[in-house]
């Protein structure tokens, strides 16, 4: 994909890119990002979306809103 996005979450400005190298879609269980120069792998439970680990700084809330920008550019 590679293209920058930004969101805004509790007033402050975030970059992500996704690194997924097949198209985003419904049937999409994992996506590759970095966040702000981070690597983060989110994966689908469910109908939600979680960090595959724990990173430094970056809390669910931030990425249900990553998943949900995500979400909607998409329209998975």
């Amino acid at each position: 994909m590679g293209q920058l996005l930004r969101i805004n979450f509790e007033n402050k400005d975030h970059t992500f890119r996704i690194l997924n190298t097949k198209p985003i879609s419904r049937e999409t269980k994992v996506i590759d990002l970095t966040l702000d120069g981070q690597s983060l792998t989110i994966i689908k439970d469910g109908s939600l979306w979680v960090s595959e680990t724990l990173v430094e700084g970056v809390t669910d809330e931030l990425i249900k809103a990553i998943a949900k920008n995500i979400t909607l550019r998409f329209r998975i």
